[in-house]
């Protein structure tokens, strides 16, 4: 551990005036460098001292930054140049201002490479396996340093990070020993390592439960400037304060809530809106029929992209795609869906629609609730808005983002806001007909417009959390009420968003500035527009803040 802080400390003050040969390096030169040296901030093991090392040396490379005259570079840099010091101050702002390694801790409960050995068994090769193997070895110095770093949770974010342990328990006590490894020292060693973690793991499972939930007891909201540093610093989008995003959402639910009840009358002879929800909920097969029923969804949308729907987007050729179970470390974070990425095999990429198992943990009672989730209109359009929005989004900045700072960025609106857009842009391009009969289509739209309440509800009800006019409870209740979802479900929802102060206006204020952005982008192609190039256009430039984007694209 030591050598590690040290390692960490000596880049922090090594980031000082350049040698005589590097003072005549230019503009372009010394950016490029800043780069490489700021993917070198590591802070391996969670310490303390090396939150403290990061966070100068973040300082340090600022201050170098600073006297970059972008005025001096081309245009790519200077993009580059705004996205580094975007990217350094984020990271201050996390480990200075909000501190969230003393406040979140299932943040010390990465597991995700060993989990990811289970995304698709016998897929990961032993560079992978080693991988895992080094974060199994890590993980009792880091679990020891979250018992030393966490102070006073909100009572829910540690009740998250005991539920996760469940998960971790099941993926290093019952699934590894079944990983397919080839290599047999190899395997031997991550089992040796797993039965260290996993006793880490149990360790840090009674101090949460015994010190940590105890005096967990801060609020689960966070103030509105946090929320806006984010919006305004990471996102770069300044005309979408916390009131601009309260608003548009207010205006949307309003008119989301008339065309679903207009929707209702088409579906139902009682016209009421929670007896559709429901009838729709009730139409959910047993379990075992879940990802069949899911995985057609995905053949169905896939076919349709490659006949009437191939002016929508391309699928890359090297991209390998399917419905499968979540991983282990992935299904308290998804309660009962998501994307999850594979592994690349002979240059083939994968990723995949996920679905989460309903574990044996759960009661009779909640196993039925949960069940509901997975109501055929639901699963089919989340199914797209999965394996179509994030990983075909990844598949496409694979193949095209080569500049390193583009390629770590990580925008948390392009990726959702595509997702999300596709929703309702295959409505609009005829999806629905061209595939459904007349009944499931009505209610396949109303999943849609569901799914669309959904977002405006991240942004009502963690936005007037951060406002003082909503309690956790209240929020979890607007999910109830206004789209149906299941308490269980509800209660998931709201926890994993208020463990960070991240903008909830992902999708909603996205989908409207990819919106924005198509119809410039159509008034300067002319008669040359179309609607699959301008969608490859926005998937090539990678996860960047949507205005960088329009710059890219339009020059703007």
């Amino acid at each position: 551990m030591k050598q590690q802080i040290a390692t960490v400390l000596l880049l922090a003050t090594t980031l000082g005036p350049t040698s005589a040969a590097g003072a005549a390096t230019d503009d372009a030169e010394l950016l490029e460098d800043l780069i490489r040296q700021a993917g070198e901030v590591k802070i391996p093991t969670r310490s303390d001292a090396e939150y403290t090392a990061a966070a100068r040396a973040y300082k340090k490379l600022l201050d170098k930054l600073s006297r970059v005259d972008a005025g001096e570079l081309g245009a790519d840099d200077q993009i580059d140049r705004e996205l580094l010091e975007a990217k350094l101050r984020t990271h201050l702002f996390e480990i200075e201002t909000v501190e969230l390694h003393k406040l979140v801790p299932v943040r010390y409960l990465n597991l995700y490479t060993t989990s990811g050995l289970f995304v698709r068994p016998c897929g990961q090769g032993p560079a992978r396996v080693r991988k895992a193997v080094e974060e199994l070895d890590k993980l009792p110095e880091i679990l020891a340093n979250g018992r030393r770093n966490l102070t006073r949770p909100a009572r829910v974010w540690t009740e998250n990070a005991l539920y996760t342990i469940y998960y971790a328990k099941l993926l290093l006590g019952e699934m590894l020993p079944g990983a397919c490894v080839d290599d047999p020292e190899l395997f031997e060693r991550l089992q040796a390592s797993g039965k260290n973690a996993l006793a880490a793991v149990e360790d840090f499972e009674t101090f949460l439960r015994d010190d940590l939930l105890p005096r967990s007891t801060r609020s689960p909201a966070w103030k509105p400037e946090e929320i806006e540093f984010y919006q305004f610093v990471h996102e770069r989008l300044d005309d979408y304060g916390v009131d601009e995003m309260l608003a548009i959402a207010l205006e949307e639910e309003e008119t989301l809530t008339a065309e679903m009840t207009a929707l209702a009358a088409r579906i139902h002879p009682s016209g009421d809106l929670e007896t559709v929800w429901e009838v729709m909920k009730e139409e959910a097969p047993p379990w075992p029929e879940v990802l069949p029923m899911a995985q057609s969804y995905v053949d169905l949308a896939s076919n349709w992209l490659t006949g009437p729907g191939a002016h929508v987007v391309s699928i890359p050729e090297n991209f390998d795609y399917s419905a499968r179970l979540t991983a282990p470390m992935g299904r308290r974070i998804l309660s009962f869906g998501g994307a999850t990425y594979g592994p690349t095999v002979a240059g083939r990429i994968s990723g995949y629609y996920v679905l989460t198992p309903l574990e044996d943990r759960l009661s009779p009672e909640e196993a039925a609730s949960r069940i509901k989730a997975y109501n055929p209109y639901w699963t089919h359009v989340i199914s797209y808005h999965e394996w179509l929005g994030h990983n075909v989004q990844r598949a496409h900045a694979m193949a095209h983002v080569k500049r390193p700072i583009r390629q770590r960025y990580g925008s948390a609106y392009l990726s959702q806001a595509w997702s999300f857009y596709l929703e309702k842009l295959l409505e609009d391009e005829g999806y629905f007909e061209d595939t459904l009969p007349y009944m499931e289509a009505l209610k396949t739209r109303m999943a849609r417009l569901q799914m669309r309440m959904w977002r405006v509800q991240r942004i009502v009800t963690k936005l007037r959390m951060a406002r003082g006019e909503m309690t956790f409870d209240e929020a979890v209740q607007a999910y109830v009420d206004k789209i149906g979802m299941e308490p269980t479900n509800a209660f998931i929802e709201v926890q994993r968003d208020c463990q960070s102060p991240s903008p909830p206006g992902r999708e909603i204020i996205g989908e409207k500035v990819i919106l924005e952005m198509r119809e410039a982008y159509a008034r300067r192609m002319g008669e040359h527009y179309r609607l699959r190039h301008f969608h490859e256009a926005l998937l090539a430039q990678g996860e960047l803040p949507l205005p960088t984007i329009r710059r890219l694209i339009l020059g703007d």
